[in-house]
């Protein structure tokens, strides 16, 4: 039975406990998707049988996407078979239009289930500008980065550890260009509806009782920075986030050029869910230098992170 809604994201692959079936989940995109600065973006998932003398078969579960995606008639999904003995038959190798077929999206979330033994799960999403990319071979290389399987969903509370500095912004220092853009996923895995609240925890310089610069959170809010997204069923949604408190220009002695902790709350605590952050470096936008992205993917993990402000306010 399908359930279809309409969604357009980035791929994923997800993991339960069980040896004899998993789940895998991967961030992942149709094949040369063009991206901001000229970049040209390309996927590979690869699935390797850690016992060649396994029959594993692999089976696209259900994809999620930025309208709403649907769940995979087993009769009919996209499926991999690989075989016991054969060398050739112990990797999986599929690039992202491979597993975004039928979807009409260049970008979502993918679960794999996995049957028949334990496999390691891995995929790279690259930029190929500076690289190779002969899709018959497959054979691509490129700039980006390298996800793991997503095995375990998040349920209640979590966080991203920590996200690039500089508000979003230009942020040079000693004429060295340094520009971190943040973007974060959320895939919503379920018929229903999910809501995400965000808090923000800043971390930066600050001038220190004795005037000796120091390291730590802002707390001189009156509230904590929050932004909310709202994932459709059976949805992912990714979005570049941009702190939206001009913290050095409102308080002169706090500068947050270290970073950011995202602590995220979904409406519903009973919902599975997966979040990560892809942090890219960019290329000055007045001269495009230096020419290539260098992201870097930060999964969510479980709990929330209590910012100052809010402990100050409900103490």
């Amino acid at each position: 039975m399908m359930i279809k809604a309409i969604f357009t994201g980035v791929l994923l692959i997800a993991a339960t406990a069980a040896p004899a079936q998993q789940l895998l989940v991967f961030p992942a995109v149709t094949d040369e998707r063009p991206g901001v600065n000229g970049s040209l973006w390309v996927t590979t998932a690869m699935v390797i049988k850690t016992d060649p003398d396994d029959e594993v078969t692999v089976r696209r579960k259900w994809v999620c996407l930025a309208d709403g995606g649907f769940v995979d008639d087993p009769a009919t999904a996209p499926t991999w078979q690989l075989g016991a003995h054969a060398a050739s038959g112990r990797l999986m190798l599929s690039l992202g239009g491979e597993l975004l077929e039928g979807t009409g999206a260049t970008a979502g979330a993918v679960a794999l289930e996995v049957e028949g033994g334990e496999v390691i799960a891995h995929s790279n999403i690259m930029d190929i500008r500076w690289g190779r990319y002969r899709p018959f071979y497959p054979e691509v290389f490129g700039q980006g980065q390298h996800v793991p399987a997503l095995r375990t969903p998040l349920l209640g509370p979590s966080h991203i550890p920590w996200l690039g500095g500089c508000r979003g912004n230009r942020c040079v220092e000693n004429n060295i260009w340094q520009f971190l853009r943040n973007n974060i996923g959320i895939v919503n895995p379920n018929p229903e509806a999910l809501i995400i609240t965000g808090a923000v925890l800043p971390f930066g310089y600050a001038a220190g009782d004795g005037q000796v610069p120091g390291i730590g959170e802002w707390n001189g809010s009156p509230v904590v920075e929050t932004f909310s997204i709202t994932v459709p069923a059976f949805g992912w949604k990714q979005f570049n986030w941009k702190s939206t408190v001009d913290y050095v220009g409102q308080f002169t002695s706090f500068s947050p050029h270290t970073g950011f902790v995202i602590s995220l709350t979904p409406d519903r605590e009973d919902l599975p869910y997966y979040a990560y952050a892809s942090v890219v470096f960019s290329p000055d936008p007045d001269t495009g230098v230096p020419e290539f992205s260098d992201p870097m993917f930060i999964p969510a993990e479980p709990g929330y992170i209590i910012p100052i402000i809010e402990a100050r306010n409900n103490p």
